[in-house]
């Protein structure tokens, strides 16, 4: 955990940052044309979004093409036969020619095969929720017996809209509150409190001394998607302290 200080309403107030419940990620389970999933992880909204099956190649059809045999045959020359005189007893014949054809085509085939790829786009998205402090009034040494009020920044509800391949997620959380004074006192509410005179968080403390205020918000809610309203996956809560000093103040009754 990671502790800062921060400076509200005058106040001084170290502020613990926020630690995550863990939760699984989760697809809604009745997606069909686009699987969203939203989830609270390290103090910020996570919406993931998937469409499509991925890649995958398919055949289509093949395409054959035929060449058709060509067999061409040569006509025969007509045979000349010549004759010469040397010897009355001598005669030469020519020899005849040669006739020659041309080979056969074989038949071919010419394959053409395409791939198509189905389209799966993906994304994820984040935003941060809300940050906020304690602030008390009085804002310097309350006194005893006089009830100090105390308040947070933070939202009672916070909205907000993604836009995630092609559709439209809508989120809605609400953090609940616990108070503990630091006396012993504790105190469960969904108001994040109110500065004088519409505070509805206050304590009084009965005894001098230095207390810690230790506020924890958990943040939880819905999202929601073509009508469809689901939970939200996990849970955030948050811790923020304040040091309050708390003085007494001798009082004297006059007549």
């Amino acid at each position: 955990m990671k502790i800062s200080k921060v400076l509200i309403a005058g106040v001084s107030a170290p502020l613990l940052i926020a630690f995550l419940i863990p939760a699984p990620k989760t697809w809604a389970a009745d997606c069909t044309k686009a699987c969203l999933g939203v989830a609270v992880e390290n103090g910020q909204i996570v919406v993931s979004g998937q469409k499509g099956n991925g890649p995958k190649s398919k055949k289509v059809a093949t395409v054959v093409k035929k060449v058709t045999a060509i067999q061409k045959s040569v006509p025969k020359k007509p045979v000349v036969k010549r004759f010469v005189l040397k010897q009355p007893s001598a005669v030469v014949a020519t020899k005849k020619p040669v006739v020659k054809r041309k080979p056969a085509v074989k038949k071919t085939k010419a394959v053409a095969k395409k791939s198509t790829a189905a389209t799966s786009i993906a994304d994820r998205l984040t935003k941060l929720l809300p940050t906020g402090g304690v602030a008390y009034q009085p804002a310097f040494e309350p006194l005893v017996h006089v009830p100090v009020v105390f308040w947070c920044d933070l939202p009672k509800i916070f909205s907000t809209r993604f836009n995630i391949v092609g559709e439209v997620v809508d989120v809605t959380l609400r953090p609940s509150f616990s108070w503990s004074f630091g006396d012993g006192s504790v105190m469960q509410s969904t108001d994040p409190g109110a500065p004088y005179p519409a505070g509805s968080i206050q304590h009084a403390y009965l005894q001098e001394g230095t207390y810690l205020v230790t506020l924890l918000a958990t943040w939880g809610g819905t999202w929601s998607n073509q009508g469809t309203i689901r939970a939200v996956t996990g849970q955030i809560k948050t811790i923020r302290v304040a040091t309050v000093k708390v003085v007494s103040a001798p009082t004297m009754f006059v007549q």
